[in-house]
């Protein structure tokens, strides 16, 4: 049980990556706070609450910081999982989308760190996560804003790890390559041929085929456990090949 009597905070809990970062969790011992965008039909269980947020607003990461003050003193792990792909190269790019993309992307976890860290501060022994994209380490046609937001949280994980090593907090982050999510879904609408699309991904990643949520999973983990006590400021490829492609 390597996450007994800890207490993580996941973003984007509700589909995805982070639906499977919070199962693993509760699966080995661990108290999570689960952030979803809009109310929906998720219930609350023994050692999971949700609680609703729009993570690209500050006010409203304030009141969260209060909540958890008042209800829980103190929290060990912070997975920063929202975040949205949206395609578009500099022409079809408007400013509102451009900025809409960083905001929800590199900005919502700019906020998530500086709200949670008193929080993170009180644990013995502190560990961030945030989720990037294998477009994070390498360019990607036709989605300009989104691959800019990506691998703006390689820097940022970096800068943020030697900032936090005086307090004992560790920062990594994990690079996905295509993962069997919705964010999936919209890509495939986009190629508008399952065969087009199979073999795309195909030849996308050296190992033949798309990643699945609950592979990421592992890997957020693995970075937020203890058993990475020596991995700060790393951002590391879940991606099947892809990177080295």
């Amino acid at each position: 049980m390597r996450f007994k009597n800890k207490i993580a905070l996941v973003t984007g809990a509700e589909t995805g990556i982070g639906k499977s970062v919070v199962k693993k969790l509760l699966s080995e011992g661990c108290k999570v706070i689960g952030t979803n965008f809009s109310q929906s039909h998720l219930k609350n269980s023994q050692n999971l609450e949700y609680y609703t947020i729009d993570v690209t607003q500050e006010e409203q990461w304030k009141n969260l910081k209060k909540y958890l003050e008042k209800k829980y003193k103190k929290i060990d792990i912070l997975i920063n999982n929202a975040g949205i792909r949206v395609s578009g190269d500099v022409e079809k790019t408007s400013l509102e989308l451009w900025n809409h993309v960083l905001s929800t992307n590199i900005t919502s976890i700019f906020l998530g760190c500086k709200y949670t860290l008193p929080l993170l501060k009180k644990s013995k022994i502190g560990s961030i996560v945030n989720l990037a994209s294998i477009t994070s380490i390498r360019g990607a046609k036709n989605m300009l804003a989104y691959a800019t937001s990506k691998s703006a949280i390689v820097s940022f994980t970096a800068s943020l790890a030697l900032d936090l090593v005086k307090y004992k907090i560790r920062v990594n982050a994990v690079a996905p390559g295509a993962i069997d999510t919705q964010m999936v879904t919209s890509l495939k609408k986009e190629i508008n041929s399952i065969s087009k699309y199979n073999i795309r991904m195909k030849e996308a990643h050296p190992i033949g085929r798309i990643g699945y949520p609950q592979e990421v999973a592992n890997l957020v983990c693995f970075l937020a456990s203890e058993e990475a006590s020596f991995m700060t400021g790393s951002t590391i490829p879940v991606d099947g090949g892809r990177s080295i492609r």
